[in-house]
């Protein structure tokens, strides 16, 4: 998820557990607490994308890591506020903040390792973008107004109740909203005679209402998308070639963790001598496009340079990006004004 989501959701819950002692405090240290796994960004950075694939979501965000983390943390905000809140209430806010940013993030697809240092397996549930406009901007605005009320006022404990109860029914219905689009996606691969190999289905960026669903057959890819909102059971399906051998057979190691990071869904393309490698997990980056590397905005590659094998990433720069455009196909795509 998001680190703003985090930060709303953990003030929320800081003000809840703490805010009656210690005031607006809590919220700036529960916003901390919940933030806290992504700290992991220190060192594996955004600009590296080996680092960023290896070591973002790790330990961080594994729960027994996080439950080793809660004690010393929990210990140090007992001292720093002169032991008059006891040790046991310190721990239950860190505690609730640190499992309950990587119980988010696993709702989210980019994969998070809840479980090291016994497995590195990716938890993923596809049930929420990353970033859901739906729900972090309700939440800003109660968080906002409840902390405006002084510390023990019923309104700011209703604000702060609202806050966490929108969040929980908002995740709920996320999972209610997975299980219509799958149904529909579902449908259509037996309608249409696919044979299926391996299926997931996610939530378009910012919204709960756009999905889109990945097939792998025996040699190829397929995307499909379905809006709540649209007016007919009919799904277009683009197919893109995996070409398996490209990244099985590849001698450097980075393909090896690209196929551990796809959790089995890729294609590949060989550019020159370069290797491109899509993971639609993330979804498609233009809407409108059927080109891979047109509508893949973001994918990895790998190439021999210097006498070895380097590893990279494409990414629009910002003067590429064109928000109000992706904006419009997005909201066109939602409301099923092409079809």
């Amino acid at each position: 998820m998001d680190s703003l989501t985090h930060i709303i959701l953990g003030a929320a819950i800081g003000d809840k557990v703490l805010g009656k002692k210690i005031g607006r405090k809590a919220a700036w240290i529960g916003a901390l607490a919940k933030t806290f796994p992504d700290f992991d960004l220190l060192y594996s950075g955004l600009s590296d994308p080996r680092k960023y694939v290896l070591y973002h979501r790790s330990y961080t965000h594994s729960f027994f890591v996080e439950f080793l983390t809660a004690f010393p943390m929990a210990f140090l905000f007992y001292l720093l506020f002169k032991k008059k809140i006891a040790y046991r209430e310190w721990f239950l806010l860190w505690i609730i903040c640190l499992w309950g940013h990587s119980l988010v993030d696993i709702f989210t697809n980019y994969g998070t390792r809840i479980f090291l240092p016994f497995s590195k397996q990716l938890v993923s549930l596809n049930n929420i973008a990353i970033a859901d406009l739906f729900l972090t901007l309700p939440i800003l605005i109660m968080v906002v107004v409840a902390l405006l009320y002084k510390n023990n006022s019923i309104l700011r404990s209703r604000w702060m109740n609202a806050t966490l109860l929108y969040a929980i029914a908002y995740f709920s219905m996320t999972f209610v909203n997975k299980a219509v689009a799958d149904k529909h996606f579902k449908q259509s691969i037996q309608a249409n005679q696919i044979s299926s190999k391996g299926y997931m289905s996610n939530p378009t960026i910012l919204n709960n209402l756009l999905w889109y669903s990945l097939v792998n057959t025996d040699s190829s890819l397929l995307v499909g998308e379905y809006s709540l909102l649209q007016h007919s059971d009919s799904i277009r399906w683009r197919s893109y070639p995996i070409q398996k051998n490209l990244l099985l057979n590849h001698p450097s190691e980075d393909a090896r963790m690209l196929e551990w990071f796809s959790q089995g869904f890729y294609f590949t393309q060989q550019n020159k001598d370069t290797l491109e490698v899509f993971i639609p997990k993330f979804g498609r980056g233009d809407l409108d496009k059927t080109i891979a590397n047109e509508t893949f905005l973001f994918y990895y590659q790998i190439y021999y340079a210097n006498g070895m094998w380097k590893f990279g990433a494409h990414q629009p720069n910002s003067k590429e990006m064109k928000f109000g455009e992706a904006f419009r196909q997005l909201y066109e795509h939602i409301i099923d004004k092409k079809k």
